[in-house]
């Protein structure tokens, strides 16, 4: 029988994908990637995507398969795992750090009132340039939204103050705001990689200077050349920031603790979207995968 056999989460830089791989292996289960940033094609190291060893040693599925110039929400994320579920018998872990797609998935989502493309156009050209104003005016429409979209996540501010101009039946929310339990699969076990504050900043600066040591310039180089600039995929921590400095000539070190910081921030609130929203049980992130917290992990699963 189908089943989801629980969820591996964590803030960014935490390890969750090494240890969804052991603990997937142990338990003879496929991964599915519950990150809004790993889904796009293409951007594989900024977005930490599971490297060649780690697809090849378990099936990964939901990750580097969407155009770049494409959009994904959460309700797109609990429909093609809904619909992945119908199609086979596999067993599921869950793996990511996007905490409003799990809640799409266990919880279901309202219906939500289709793009009005006149309505986007005429808010993009409004905005054109105006990256603080439209942060500014999205969450003064929605404070909701804070912590959960990011200042340079265009596509999504815009479909904020597109909704609010958009009439919508009095059951269906805000973006980023609370979502009646339409659809949901229920509740889903989880286990949450818990470091130190500073230990995971410090993880986290790390990664950020290995991606670099790691081809990411490369990597973006190669991305610039046939990804429009608009593309919602750019908006991907770090992708701007060292496009820039490559379009200037400057030094690809210098957006490390830019990026780590941001990275940092996004972190924080990863952990603060988990502590309210979900229930997981904690793991010390460092000893993750003792033979002790593969076996209490397991438990949690009920496998």
């Amino acid at each position: 029988m189908t089943k989801i056999l629980g969820a591996i989460l964590g803030a960014t830089g935490s390890g969750k994908t090494e240890l969804a791989v052991l603990v997937a292996q142990k338990l003879n289960a496929e991964i599915i990637c519950m990150d809004s940033r790993q889904v796009f094609k293409g951007f594989r190291i900024g977005t930490a995507q599971p490297c060649s060893e780690e697809l090849k040693a378990v099936q990964h599925h939901l990750v580097d398969f969407l155009p770049p110039e494409k959009s994904y929400n959460a309700a797109e994320f609990a429909n093609d795992v809904k619909k992945l579920l119908k199609e086979t018998d596999k067993r599921f872990i869950i793996v990511g750090g996007t905490g409003l797609y799990l809640q799409a998935l266990s919880l279901g989502l309202s219906p939500m009132p289709p793009s009005n493309p006149e309505l986007r156009e005429s808010l993009k050209e409004r905005y054109k340039n105006k990256a603080a104003e439209l942060y500014s005016d999205a969450l003064k429409a929605n404070p909701n939204i804070e912590g959960k979209i990011m200042p340079g996540d265009t596509q999504r501010l815009l479909r904020v103050l597109e909704l609010m101009e958009i009439p919508t039946p009095p059951s269906a929310p805000l973006l980023g705001g609370e979502y009646t339990r339409i659809g949901g699969l229920g509740a889903i076990s989880s286990v949450w990689l818990d470091f130190p504050r500073d230990e995971l900043y410090g993880r986290i600066n790390e990664r950020v200077a290995g991606m670099l040591k790691s081809g990411w310039v490369e990597e973006v180089q190669g991305l610039s050349e046939t990804v429009p600039a608009d593309a919602p995929a750019w908006q991907s921590l770090g992708y701007m920031e060292l496009r820039k400095v490559l379009e200037e000539g400057r030094e690809p070190l210098s957006i490390v603790e830019k990026v780590a910081q941001k990275s940092r921030n996004y972190a924080k609130r990863q952990i603060t979207w988990f502590k309210h929203k979900e229930k997981p049980v904690y793991i010390d992130g460092k000893n993750a995968k003792s033979k002790d917290n593969l076996k209490k992990i397991c438990e949690v699963f009920g496998a």
